[in-house]
């Protein structure tokens, strides 16, 4: 080979890399990244430590389906699954009888029944949908307003009241527009703009509003047992929310007084929330976390490259089954995974009688395991109340508007410092003797009191509002100062006791008692002197139906 063929071929590989590198560097990308910060991965270890307990899943054929995303038991006791065609399948828990409900012409990603057992649907392509009984698709709505488009659908939960809660996904890529679901949640995902967000459609107006916004690619939603919170999933930061149901134009980024991280730093990406039985809500994980995905997140610029690349080569993470349950405290209670990946891209799971459907955004078959949980004696048909012994700790919280008005209460508040917040904490004791030796180990409760005063200046009057994990409910009765100055200066105990009301079923009612040490330090666990526990150990009675032959 001549010297000038050499050089000729040099020069031309030299202007390939060269197009190549410009390609990669400047080939217009749909989307903008945006550095962020992501945690490190915690991997598969404590409530989420590697197990087989998805493995070996029984599965339903489906035919020529695929992709049964959401599965949902309907007011008709069947079984509805979202296929990737857009076909909605019904069917019979075991599978047998299945037809063809309705295809929406786009793709359903989740859906609810409303009370009239209407299906509602969210449509990554169209919008919030309705189907009725006859089968009939309609758009509920699919703007916010006439400037203002939902892009993305993804989730639907509809509320007692008949409010229809959604998330809309991404409000920058619409799966209509890049190509598909997938195609168009990577785009946002990578971008990491945050620009999903939660809606509200009232049926009764025909408007939607802004719950809330700032996510990372909305999914999953879920409302709490009371109504009053909203679970969402934010996939592309690996993170579930709880949030106010009725809150509206939230920004989770910068209020964390009414958005809460419920999980952060999830192994894997979040999908569907489905509420299960006795208070669970049963979370999926997409696909495991890829730390070299997560290594880019402060590198914009190389994400941008990535978007360049074929689609194969972009970093996900490899195939894994993986659903897991969490009480509304944010206590995980079950842990299901399969690391084989034989039955990939869990996307969530519902509880039927004794049977765990198990989501999936690509599977061509509907999986299913055999599942019944534990009871404990606390929660056995055959117990008559529920009982907890925790500990109380004040919290430095805004008062709400009218929050103690006599109204409510029954009473006058205080002038001042009428209004108090305190967290519920779990506590451990020796086996042995009952002794604490943790008053603090995790929280599982919150109550919003209110005091006033009586004539006898020794006694106060006190309303609550309490959470305890699923289960809401009110007291009212009186807190009375025992002693002062004792066991040392400044401390001062008190004894308190509610009569429980307004608890939902199986429960008709319950008391709580507190034996309670308040000192000159009025917010936090510690006293002043040190050394004792403030504010309270709390006893909770609640008691069920079976209750009242007793009363």
């Amino acid at each position: 080979m001549s010297a000038l063929t050499v050089r000729r071929l040099a020069g031309a590989a030299g202007l390939l890399l060269a197009a190549v590198a410009a390609y990669l560097c400047f080939w217009p990308v749909p989307a903008e990244p945006v550095a962020w910060l992501a945690p490190t991965p915690p991997g598969y270890t404590g409530v989420h430590a590697s197990n087989t307990r998805l493995s070996g899943l029984h599965t339903i054929d489906i035919g020529n389906e695929f992709g049964p995303e959401h599965i949902v038991l309907g007011p008709d006791d069947k079984l509805y699954a979202a296929m990737t065609s857009g076909n909605l399948m019904r069917m019979d828990p075991d599978g047998a009888h299945q037809e063809i409900f309705a295809n929406t012409q786009g793709r359903v990603l989740g859906f609810d029944f409303d009370h009239e057992g209407r299906m509602v649907a969210a449509d990554a392509m169209r919008g919030l949908l309705m189907i009725d009984a006859d089968r009939r698709v309609s758009v509920l709505t699919d703007h916010v307003s006439s400037d203002d488009p939902v892009r993305y659908a993804n989730s639907v939960v509809v509320a007692r009241d008949g409010t229809v809660f959604f998330t809309d996904a991404s409000g920058r890529f619409a799966p209509a527009k890049w190509g598909g679901t997938l195609e168009a949640s990577v785009l946002d995902i990578l971008e990491q703009a945050a620009s999903g967000r939660v809606l509200a459609y009232d049926p009764a107006s025909a408007s939607t509003q802004v719950v809330a916004h700032g996510f990372s690619f909305a999914n999953g939603i879920a409302l709490s047992s009371d109504g009053r919170s909203l679970f969402v999933a934010e996939t592309g930061r690996y993170r579930i929310w709880k949030i106010p149901s009725d809150a509206r134009d939230l920004d989770i980024r910068s209020d964390p007084a009414q958005a809460t991280v419920l999980f952060d730093n999830l192994p894997g990406y979040p999908d569907n929330l489905m509420r299960g039985r006795d208070g669970r809500i049963w979370a999926g994980l997409f696909r495991p976390r890829n730390p070299a995905a997560d290594s880019l997140s402060q590198k914009p610029f190389m994400r941008k490259v990535l978007l360049r690349l074929p689609s194969a080569w972009l970093p996900v993470g490899k195939p894994y089954a993986h659903v897991f349950a969490f009480d509304e405290s944010g206590q995980v209670t079950e842990d299901l995974q399969d690391p084989t990946g034989a039955y990939s891209e869990t996307t969530g799971a519902t509880e039927v009688g004794d049977r765990l459907y198990i989501h999936s955004l690509h599977a061509p078959v509907l999986g299913w395991v055999a599942y019944a949980p534990p009871k404990s004696l606390a929660t056995s048909d055959a117990s008559l109340e529920d009982i907890y012994v925790l500990r109380s700790i004040r919290e430095q919280q805004a008062p709400v508007s009218d929050g103690c008005a006599s109204s409510k209460t029954g009473f006058d508040p205080f002038p001042a410092d009428a209004e108090r917040s305190f967290s519920f904490w779990s506590v451990e004791t020796r086996l042995e003797d009952g002794r604490i030796i943790d008053a603090r180990s995790k929280r599982v409760a919150e109550l919003r009191g209110c005091f006033g005063p009586t004539r006898d200046r020794a006694r106060q009057n006190f309303y609550a509002e309490i959470q305890l994990r699923e289960i809401s409910f009110r007291g009212k009765g009186e807190c009375l100062a025992l002693m002062v100055d004792f066991p040392a200066t400044g401390l001062f105990p008190v004894r308190c006791q509610l009569i429980l009301s307004d608890l939902p079923a199986p429960f008709v009612g319950g008391l709580l008692t507190t034996n309670t040490m308040t000192s000159g330090t009025p917010f936090g666990g510690e006293t002043e002197p040190p050394g004792y526990t403030q504010a309270s150990i709390a006893t909770i009675r609640l008691w069920k139906e079976g209750a009242r032959r007793s009363l």
